[in-house]
């Protein structure tokens, strides 16, 4: 009796054996089943954003050939006379009207990860191109972008950051890049958007960039490089001119910021066709050459100092922000009093046809400085175009506070004009008035 009771027992119930096997169908069929329904869903979902998208990238191109550009995100609304989904919709649509990237992009709020992009056909990259975007890690968001929409990976770059895969739905990987952002690499082409970030001496050196930034936080970066429509950020140490962040390097319509605690960065360079150097430290943007309307600013102790200026302007903040150069067509704006032996505009400068303007209240701004080929200098202070400046060639000096133009020698026609009492005292006159 008691042997029928265990083995009708045995045969009631399940084994351990059974019951794995159990739980590993059910694992197969829930590895099957629960990446279908995601891929479902997504599907679903994207099938509400994707026709919203296209209306009004489609809405923005007959703008376009209304008005000769598109609607800022700010104003379409109103300007494409199509509804935007509200903030509290699932469907999120925002417009770009960046200048290399103008897009409609369409996204749900369930999936926020995953992008479907439609480019304008003005758009300076990737001109009528649709994208389709993902995180590297959502896989289905990578199914929906490569299997669902057939999608052709772009092989680098992503407009959602370094996170994110880009798949081409229309258009072609010809049509346009993304910028790239790179570490302590050299003697490399930099294109728009483009970045370059040094953190090691030398890095980002002897390169080329267009439309790109380089970034220098060790000595000695970013040097001997060319910029065209770029920044080059000198924020690193310099310490001597050997170190020169962004230095030795030629800046076409580009800007150049020394931000080094430790001076030097942006120096000995060639600036030209609208280019400028800001000078946040001691000795930033000097023995430098300055051309085509560019622009120095000396906003710290010997800035922008021992330069070559053609047509173009230096702006001395600190003291003897500009001091020891030449001006050429130029002028030189001395916004800082300096001292008697660190003239902010003066101190060893030369003026060939060109002008110094003494802004400071105070002394000293122009002074210790050589005026020929019909030169001015302007002194709104006491000495402020004074203490032993030579004027010859026809310049002139104009004084509009007592010794603005004191001590000084002029010659071959010069004039010194005394707006104020005392103005032109102490000076020696030889052929002139």
């Amino acid at each position: 009796m008691q042997d029928d009771e265990r083995q009708q027992t045995r045969l009631s119930g399940f084994s351990l054996l059974e019951l794995l096997v159990v739980i590993l169908i059910i694992g197969v069929l829930a590895g099957i089943a629960i990446p279908y329904y995601q891929h479902v869903v997504l599907k679903s979902r994207f099938g509400t954003v994707m026709p919203l998208t296209k209306a009004i990238a489609e809405a923005q191109e007959l703008y376009f050939l209304q008005n000769g550009r598109y609607a800022a995100a700010s104003a379409a609304s109103t300007a494409l006379k199509i509804p935007l989904p509200p903030a509290d919709s699932q469907i999120k649509i925002s417009i770009s009207g960046d200048d290399q990237y103008q897009f409609v992009v369409g996204s749900h709020q369930k999936s926020s990860d995953v992008h479907f992009i439609m480019y304008q056909q003005h758009s300076p990259l990737f001109p009528n191109n649709i994208h389709c975007e993902a995180k590297k890690d959502d896989s289905a968001g990578i199914w929906l972008c490569e299997e669902e929409l057939e999608g052709v990976k772009l092989e680098e770059g992503s407009f959602s950051g370094d996170d994110y895969v880009t798949y081409i739905l229309q258009g072609s990987a010809e049509d346009g890049k993304y910028a790239q952002t790179h570490y302590n690499v050299s003697e490399v082409d930099f294109g728009r958007g483009d970045k370059c970030e040094s953190t090691q001496a030398g890095g980002c050196s002897n390169s080329s960039f267009e439309g790109a930034t380089c970034t220098a936080t060790n000595g000695g970066s970013c040097q001997h490089s060319t910029f065209v429509d770029s920044e080059c950020y000198g924020n690193g140490k310099g310490g001597s001119a050997d170190n020169t962040n962004c230095g030795f390097s030629s800046y076409t319509n580009s800007t150049c910021y020394n931000e080094g605690k430790d001076g030097y960065s942006c120096g000995r360079s060639d600036y030209t066709d609208q280019s400028e150097c800001y000078s946040n430290e001691k000795g930033g943007c000097g023995h430098a050459s300055f051309s085509g309307n560019s622009v120095c600013y000396g906003k710290s102790t010997s800035a922008c100092t021992d330069n070559d200026f053609t047509n173009s302007t230096c702006i001395a903040e600190g003291t003897g922000g500009c001091k020891g150069s030449t001006f050429t067509n130029s002028s030189c704006y001395a916004k800082s009093a300096g001292n008697s032996s660190s003239r902010s505009c003066g101190s060893g400068s030369t003026y060939n046809n060109s002008v110094c303007y003494n802004q400071s209240t105070q002394m000293y701004g122009c002074g210790s400085a050589s005026y020929d080929s019909h030169s001015s200098c302007y002194s709104n202070g006491y000495g402020g175009c004074g203490g032993k400046s030579t004027f010859s060639g026809g310049s002139e000096c104009f004084g509009n506070a007592s010794g603005a133009c004191g001590s000084n020698t002029y010659s071959g026609g010069s004039v010194c004009h005394a707006d104020a009492p005392g103005a032109c005292n102490n000076n020696t006159y030889k052929d002139t008035s």
